[in-house]
């Protein structure tokens, strides 16, 4: 369970002045369910993620996971950002051993587990590669699989596949979804594209513009394992994507 409650997030600007992030974000987020986020540029989707992975601090209330406040990172949370932050001197094996390697698990081990998920995003053969050898979408995959690798109980997911083109996004969120359906870890997902949201989510958590709060959130109701054509052809996926286009594009009541 991740608890949020009562969130407010301020920061200083450079004149010295309070500008308000998050006010007032209230969520429970059961175990093993996917969360999107989703709401305008400026809103506060990743700063609220960043809080829950412990790299911010709330100006006012807390972030609990299993009833314990966060104050700073820690391994039952992996994060997974849109610039891949892989380290370009290490090989894709070792980016993706690294964390275990920073846990304590032996060199052997580590590589072995490392090369285990290799295999699960399809890039065993590449173990030997370095970043700056493989596309967008193949250093995406390894930015996963080296988060994956150490098992977190959470993962935190900010616009993973944002810079990807249409077909390689598409791609990677059909392996996201595989993955998930296996792992059923829990999931908290920025985005700003109403149709992945719907794709992949149990909820989304739709927020106002800035400062962000929590305008809606709404169940996706809609059947797993989830193929894509098959919910192109959905009325209920397509009535959810209206519905969340039309709260993104309305104004909002004053």
């Amino acid at each position: 369970m991740i608890s949020i409650e009562h969130l407010n997030k301020t920061f200083k600007t450079a004149r010295g002045k309070a500008h308000p992030a998050l006010v007032d974000i209230d969520l429970q987020i059961p175990a093993g369910q996917f969360v999107s986020i989703l709401g305008p540029s400026g809103c506060g989707k990743s700063t609220l993620l960043y809080i829950v992975g412990g790299f911010e601090q709330p100006t006012e209330g807390a972030v609990k996971v299993d009833g314990k406040r966060i104050v700073q990172p820690g391994p039952d949370r992996g994060p997974v950002f849109q610039e891949y932050a892989l380290f370009p001197w290490k090989t894709v094996l070792g980016n993706v051993a690294y964390g275990l390697r920073e846990q304590g698990v032996p060199k052997a081990q580590a590589q072995a587990r490392a090369l285990s998920w290799l295999e699960k995003v399809n890039l065993d053969k590449y173990a030997g590669f370095y970043p700056r050898e493989l596309s967008g979408g193949m250093r995406q995959r390894a930015a996963i699989a080296r988060t994956l690798a150490y098992e977190p109980a959470i993962l935190l997911m900010d616009e993973p596949f944002g810079a990807l083109d249409a077909h390689t996004r598409l791609v990677l969120q059909a392996e996201l979804l595989s993955l998930w359906e296996q792992l059923r870890n829990t999931v908290l997902f920025v985005t700003h594209a109403v149709d992945e949201a719907v794709y992949l989510s149990d909820r989304v958590v739709v927020l106002t513009g800035s400062p962000g709060s929590v305008r809606e959130v709404i169940d996706i109701d809609l059947p797993r394992p989830r193929v894509r054509a098959e919910l192109l052809l959905n009325r209920d996926y397509q009535n959810y994507i209206v519905h969340l286009e039309n709260l993104l594009t309305e104004k909002e009541q004053v």
